[in-house]
Formats: C-alpha cells, structure tokens, sequence
C-alpha cells in the first residue's frame, strides 16, 4: 500500500516557548472527530482533538496552558484546512442561524507576561499563567507568608478552594488584574441578527474549538 508522506510543520508555542513539530490532519482524523462530536458532544470532539494533537506533537496536553493548547489548534487548523474559515452558529438571543468569515490571521496573541506577583505587607502570592482562564484561582502557584510557604499543586482540590476562598476580597481582585496580563487568545465575532448588532467573545480552548473545527 502506498505510504502518503505529510509535511511536517514547526511552531513555537507562546507561553513554554517550546518548539514543536506536526503533521497536518489526515482525512480519518477529521472523521474521528466529527463522529466523536455526533455520537457524543461537542466536549468529546474536543478531547478527541486533544488526543489527536498530543499524538502529532508529543506533548501531553494536560501539562500546557490554555494559552499553547489554543495556540496549537490554530496553527493545524490553518496549515491542515487554511487559514480562512467559513461557519454557521444559531444566535442565542434571536434563534436565526448566521454565518461568518474568518481569517485565523486575525486571531492575535494578546498579554505581555506568564507570571506576576501580587504582594501585601504580611504575604506574597505568586501567580503563573493558568491552566484555565476560567477558574482564576487556578493562577495561583504559591502563597507564602513568614512562617510558611504553600504550594497550591501540592494541595488537594478543596483544599485549593478553601484557601483561595480564604483570601482577601481586594487581594483576589487583584489577582484578576494581574491574570488580564498573561498571554492568551481572544476573538470577538460581531454579527447582525433580528435587526440587532450583536457579539460574541471566544476564550475558552472549547470555544475555539467550536469555531475552528465545525464539521
């Protein structure tokens, strides 16, 4: 049987600053895909694409950011499919179905860090970009004080909260700000529907899987 040879591709991701190779998607993988999305959900697709990315580039796609998980999803979408996209999505407030253009080079790294401190006069947090930009108290890598020092991976996951939880409303505030700094990913569709100019704003890896991997 003839053996097809892929082009193989280099990206540097954004936050470990690490360079990684891939090949582009192959017709099964996009099939496994669609059929994890219409047997399952579109969380299936998702993790099914994860599975597909992690095998391309051997990185585990649990120890990268949010940040490099969007960025590595972009760059197959753009050298497997191209960089302009066509899709469709129902609008949440008027039911229509819209449809929209999108060119992946408009898709823009934003943030200037991937870590920050947050000091007071008795403690000093350290932050570091999170796993999940939804959780914010998942940026937290530390919390140290002068009798001790906790490192929040090494805690249990109430544990996690409880201590998060504990924490200064001002002081959590200002984790959210500095946590607006970090590098990330997103995209503001702007569409007309019922007459009415509406947006929509992506973030999440799941929304960008939404957007770029419709089949």
């Amino acid at each position: 049987m003839m053996k097809i040879e892929l082009p193989v591709y280099k990206t540097k991701l954004p936050v470990s600053k690490d360079t990684v190779e891939f090949t582009p998607l192959i017709v099964k993988e996009e099939k496994n895909i669609a059929a994890a999305k219409e047997t399952g959900s579109k969380k299936d697709g998702f993790n099914t694409l994860l599975k597909i990315i992690q095998s391309k580039t051997g990185k585990s796609m649990s120890s990268l950011s949010e940040t490099d998980v969007i960025h590595l999803m972009l760059t197959l979408r753009s050298k497997s499919i191209g960089e302009q996209l066509k899709t469709s999505f129902v609008c949440p407030k008027s039911n229509e179905n819209v449809e929209i253009s999108v060119n992946i080079n408009d898709i823009k790294l934003k943030g200037s860090c991937s870590e920050a401190n947050v000091d007071t006069d008795n403690m000093k947090i350290v932050l570091k970009i999170p796993s999940d930009f939804s959780d914010t108290s998942s940026s937290i890598y530390s919390i140290e004080t002068k009798d001790e020092k906790v490192i929040f991976e090494s805690l249990s996951e109430n544990e996690k909260v409880e201590l998060s939880e504990s924490l200064p409303v001002s002081i959590m505030k200002e984790i959210e700000e500095k946590v607006k700094s970090f590098y990330h990913y997103t995209y503001v569709i702007e569409y007309k529907s019922d007459g009415v100019n509406r947006r929509i704003t992506l973030s999440s890896a799941e929304d960008f899987f939404t957007l770029l991997f419709a089949m």
